[in-house]
C-alpha cells in the first residue's frame, strides 16, 4: 500500500494512508498523511498464536476482531475518507463499500495473493481444510461447493456486520467475505500471472499488475560488513508476525546452518527466543529490509507470506518456506509448483530436517535457475504504474 501511495503522491495526487497505529512511523517515514484505524489487535505472542491457528485462525479473526469492532472500523475509515475522490483498500476492510457509498466517490480493492481471490477454477490450498486442494482434479465444482458451505459459515461468522448494516438502514448486501469484498469499480490484483493467471470466475473489472515493492530507505545496516566478508547466506525470517510465538525456530535455523557449513542471517524480530553463543558466522538482526539483503544470499527461510515470496522471487532466490495460517499454506504450494521451493511442515521443524530442505534447494542447479527466470519476469514499475493507472481510470469513468 505504501509502494502505491508513493506511487500516486509522484503523479500529483494528495494522499491519505489508513492503517493500523502501529504502522504510523512507517507512513510518516514515507512522508504521507496518517490516520490510525481500528481494530488494533495485541502484540502479545500469545494472543498472535491465537490468531494464527492454522484451522480456526480465520474465525477467530474474523468474528473476535474485525466484525466485532466493525463500527470502530467504519467511523475511522469515514473520517480518514472523507474529502477523497477515492478510496483503495486492502484485505478485511468491509466497511470499505458502505462509506464509498456514503460519501458518493468510488473504491477499489487490492489483493496481494491468489488465495483471496477464491477461484474455483484455480482453487487454493484453504489453510482450514489443505486436503481439498488434492481433490481439485475431480473438476471446479467441488470447490464451487466448497464455496458455498463457506458462505454459510462466513454468515454466521458476520451477524454482526449485517446488524451494523441494518443499524444504518442498508439492506443485508452480499457475503463480505467472498462477494462484496470485490469492488465494481475494479479490482486490483497485485501478483503476476505465473503466480496466479486470470481466471473466468475473477470478478469483473479485474486489472492484474503483479507485485507492488517499497523500497525502504536505511540500506542493509548492520549487515552490510556481514555481506561483505564471506559467501552468500542463508537468510532466516518468520517476519513481523509468527517470528514472536515459535519457540524454536532461530535455534533449529541456527543449528541447520552449522549442519550445513553455511554462513546464515536471522531476521528475528523484537521478541523472538534466539540462541546465544552464536559463531560469527552467523549474524542475528532484529530487522532489515529484505530488498537490501536477499539479492545478495543463496537461499530464504520463510513463512510464506505473500511479501516475502515476492522479496524472494524478485531476488531469484529458491526458498524453503514453512507456512503457519492464511494465505502461507497456498503461497507455499504455488512455489513449490514452480520449482523454486521446498516446504517444511510447521511441525517438522528440527535443525536435521531444515538442513535437509536446504541442500534440496541449493545443490540442485533447477531451483535457482528457475528462481532466476521468474526473477526476469517480475515488473516492478510497471506494477505501480499499471494500478495507478486504473485508479485514475476508476475516478474518470464516475466523473463521466
Amino acid at each position: 500500500m505504501l509502494a502505491l501511495a508513493c506511487g500516486a503522491r509522484g503523479r500529483g495526487h494528495e494522499v491519505v494512508v489508513a492503517a493500523s497505529p502501529e504502522y504510523e512511523t512507517n507512513v510518516a517515514r514515507a512522508g504521507l498523511d496518517f490516520h490510525p484505524l481500528r481494530p488494533v489487535i495485541s502484540p502479545e505472542a500469545d494472543r498472535l498464536a491465537y490468531f494464527f491457528d492454522m484451522k480456526r485462525g480465520p474465525q477467530r479473526l474474523l468474528r473476535e476482531v474485525v466484525f466485532a469492532e466493525v463500527r470502530a472500523t467504519h467511523a475511522d475509515l469515514m473520517a480518514a475518507t472523507r474529502g477523497a475522490d477515492l478510496l483503495v483498500v486492502g484485505e478485511l476492510l468491509y466497511t470499505a463499500p458502505m462509506v464509498a457509498e456514503a460519501l458518493g466517490i468510488p473504491w477499489m480493492n487490492v489483493v496481494l495473493a491468489p488465495t483471496s481471490m477464491l477461484s474455483a477454477t484455480d482453487p487454493c490450498v484453504l489453510a482450514p481444510a489443505p486436503w481439498l486442494h488434492a481433490l481439485r482434479h475431480a473438476g471446479p465444482w467441488l470447490h464451487r461447493l466448497a464455496y458455498f458451505f463457506g458462505r454459510i459459515q462466513g454468515g454466521m461468522w458476520a451477524r454482526s456486520f449485517y446488524r451494523f448494516r441494518r443499524e444504518l438502514g442498508l439492506p443485508r448486501g452480499g457475503n463480505p467475505i467472498f462477494d462484496a469484498k470485490h469492488s465494481r469499480h475494479g479490482t486490483l490484483v497485485m501478483f503476476p500471472d505465473f503466480l496466479g493467471a486470470p481466471q473466468p470466475d475473477w470478478p469483473r473489472g479485474t486489472v492484474q499488475t503483479g507485485f507492488p515493492f517499497y523500497d525502504q530507505p536505511g540500506g542493509a545496516g548492520k549487515a552490510e560488513a556481514f555481506l561483505r566478508c564471506g559467501e552468500p547466506p542463508v537468510v532466516f525470517t518468520l517476519g513481523s508476525i509468527v517470528a514472536h510465538f515459535e519457540p524454536s525456530f532461530y535455534h533449529a535455523a541456527a543449528e541447520a546452518a552449522r549442519l550445513l557449513g553455511r554462513r546464515a542471517i536471522l531476521l528475528t524480530g523484537r521478541n523472538a527466543n534466539v540462541p546465544c553463543d552464536l559463531p560469527e558466522s552467523v549474524l542475528v538482526l532484529d530487522y532489515v529490509p529484505l530488498h537490501d539483503i536477499l539479492p545478495r544470499a543463496a537461499a530464504v527461510v520463510h513463512a510464506g507470506g505473500i511479501g516475502t515470496c515476492a522479496e524472494a522471487l524478485r531476488a531469484g532466490l529458491p526458498s524453503v518456506v514453512v507456512p503457519y495460517a492464511f494465505d502461507q499454506p497456498d503461497n507455499a504450494a504455488r512455489l513449490w509448483r514452480l520449482g523454486v521451493a521446498e516446504i517444511l511442515p510447521r511441525r517438522a521443524i528440527t535443525p536435521r530436517r531444515l538442513a535437509e530442505k536446504l541442500e534440496a534447494i541449493l545443490n540442485s542447479p533447477s531451483p535457482v535457475e528457475r528462481a532466476s527466470v521468474l526473477a526476469g519476469l517480475i515488473d516492478v514499475q510497471g506494477a505501480v504504474e499499471g494500478s495507478i493507472n486504473a485508479m485514475e481510470a476508476a475516478v474518470l469513468k464516475v466523473g463521466e
